[in-house]
């Protein structure tokens, strides 16, 4: 199995992605069924009901800026992932996820809705980039309330010879947004850095 080992794998992959309809692209068709694992590194805003502090982010080192303490959250993520042939996608999931750190231990639930776009080099090496996702809180104490995550760095893996399988990761880790969506007014909640890996299954036929 090859893998991408340098920065210079990732353009050429990133060339790919430019011709989204390409045959190699069409090959990735159906409907896989997929899990992972998520770690995050969080450094929150500051909400009150008469204020609100912006998270203090990340330096360009990828190291915390100083100001309100940051976290750490983990979750797993199980879900469907539909892959249209055309270089883009669907994800649907529930997330189960723990909070710990600067702020009181926590656990809760999301249901995820997620676009993506994808592209397929000669090798079998996938590239999937994730748009805006949308998640509700279906457990723990901020059921009810909705989010939306941006920025999510591109992730890179390999497809199965026989397209029924792949497993993909994050790439290079960057600084993601989760903006407050419910209740509003929607506000830039927090600043995080996180690394993913996720292994997916063909439940679907191609032509679904």
């Amino acid at each position: 199995m090859r893998t991408y080992k340098t920065a210079s794998a990732l353009a050429m992959l990133l060339a790919v992605s430019s011709a989204m309809a390409d045959s190699r692209t069409e090959q990735l068709k159906g409907t896989f069924v997929f899990s992972g694992t998520t770690v995050c590194i969080v450094s929150p805003a500051i909400i009150t009901p008469t204020s609100y502090t912006p998270p203090p982010g990340f330096r360009a080192n990828l190291t915390v800026i100083g100001g309100t303490e940051p976290f750490i959250t983990s979750f797993s993520i199980h879900g469907t992932q539909t892959f249209n042939g055309d270089g883009t996608g669907s994800i649907e999931a529930r997330t189960a996820s723990l909070a710990y750190g600067n702020q009181v231990p926590s656990a809760s639930a999301t249901d995820q809705d997620t676009q993506f776009a994808y592209s397929v080099d000669d090798e079998g090496n996938v590239m999937i980039e994730n748009g805006a996702s949308r998640s509700v809180f279906v457990a723990g104490p901020r059921t009810g309330q909705e989010i939306s995550v941006s920025n999510v760095p591109i992730s890179v893996g390999h497809l199965s010879s026989d397209r029924k399988s792949m497993s993909f990761a994050t790439f290079n880790p960057g600084v993601e947004t989760v903006t407050r969506l419910v209740p509003g007014p929607e506000l830039v909640e927090s600043l995080r850095i996180c690394h993913r890996a996720r292994t997916s299954f063909r439940i679907g036929r191609r032509d679904d």
